[in-house]
């Protein structure tokens, strides 16, 4: 395998967030293209999959910038670090500018051509974002266990979840926004302000990302892993058959939400769909 390089690089946002990211670079190859990796609720750039997925793709010849988002770990410090950050704050539009500068930060790096790879809700954020933006420097998506979180089908699985979001709605009418609240979140208990919950999961339905597939202009991969909760492998087959001739889905026999053990099979899924794009 090729020796690559790590380098820790800090970004700043519309608003003047800083953010920071892993970029994984071989020291053999140069290359235009770069991978953009988007992590899941509450995850960071460090924690796998994708610092794994990040590595290993550089060793076969990829550059990836492995991204922090403003909703890394459920609270951080953000803005001029006096500020609350994290999944428990963030929206879908902060997480849009995050995208912006991870990508104005590879542009300085002299990088022309970008892929996004998320994995849970970084594939809400990365189908969201392009297939708003349909940007023509983006020439592919890759969405790794994307969930079906929007409001008709967290209301089919999770008994609890209207009486949830009647409370967040009522909080936001009241002013009480920021207060916080506890709700399930990819099988786990979730901390979220009541404006960030209705934001993330309301009747809007804004995050189905099935229109947003439809939208992308450019090739996308869905991937699964088999053993997770029904709905992530249903709903790669779905995103996919939405993006039409352009998509395709893989389901990874055995594997969880996380990939464990099974990160080489998912590293090869996406080399082999990433060779379409060399030149």
């Amino acid at each position: 395998m090729t020796t690559i390089h790590t380098q820790l690089l800090s970004f700043r946002t519309a608003h003047q967030e800083i953010l920071h990211g892993l970029l994984f670079t071989p020291t053999d190859k140069s290359s235009d293209l770069a991978l953009l990796f988007v992590h899941g609720v509450a995850m960071n750039f460090y924690l796998p999959p994708l610092a794994v997925f990040g590595q290993a793709l550089a060793e076969r010849g990829y550059h990836g910038f492995v991204i922090n988002t403003r909703g890394h770990d459920w609270v951080n410090r953000a803005g001029d670090l006096t500020a609350f950050g994290g999944a428990t704050y963030e929206t879908f539009e902060d997480s849009a500018m995050d995208l912006d500068g991870a990508l104005e930060c590879l542009t300085r790096q002299g990088y022309k051509r970008f892929i996004l790879i998320g994995h849970s809700l970084g594939c809400i954020k990365s189908l969201m974002y392009q297939g708003n933006r349909q940007r023509r420097d983006i020439l592919g998506v890759v969405s790794c266990s994307c969930p079906k979180q929007f409001y008709s089908a967290r209301a089919m699985e999770q008994p609890e979840f209207k009486h949830l979001m009647a409370q967040a709605e009522e909080m936001v009418a009241q002013g009480k926004g920021e207060e916080i609240l506890w709700a399930p979140a990819s099988g786990a208990t979730g901390m979220f302000c009541a404006r960030t919950y209705v934001n993330k999961y309301g009747k809007h339905e804004n995050n189905d990302v099935r229109p947003h597939a439809g939208r992308l202009g450019c090739p996308h991969l869905a991937i699964a892993g088999g053993s997770e909760h029904p709905f992530f492998p249903e709903y790669a087959k779905e995103v996919a058959e939405a993006s039409g001739a352009n998509g395709s889905y893989r389901i990874v026999p055995g594997s969880n939400h996380f990939y464990d053990n099974h990160e080489p099979e998912v590293i090869e899924i996406i080399t082999h769909w990433l060779e379409q794009f060399k030149t």
